[in-house]
């Protein structure tokens, strides 16, 4: 799901998607709307057979789509 300002620039995205383990992954990217470029990325992962969550977050750059 992509979030907008409302001058139509991107603003963050939220990605999720389940591994065939049944994992689940979940990005959260925010934009900077001045250029454009990727501000800070959140990646949650949580596992299927304990529900331990790990959770990464990465400044100036991304990792995952």
């Amino acid at each position: 799901m992509k979030s907008y300002d409302n001058n139509g620039k991107l603003v963050s995205e939220i990605n999720r998607s389940r591994t065939a383990d049944g994992t689940s992954i979940t990005t959260n990217t925010m934009y900077n709307t001045h250029n454009g470029q990727v501000a800070s990325q959140n990646i949650a992962v949580q596992d299927s057979k304990t529900g331990k969550v790990t959770s990464t977050n990465i400044i100036n750059g991304k990792l995952l789509p």
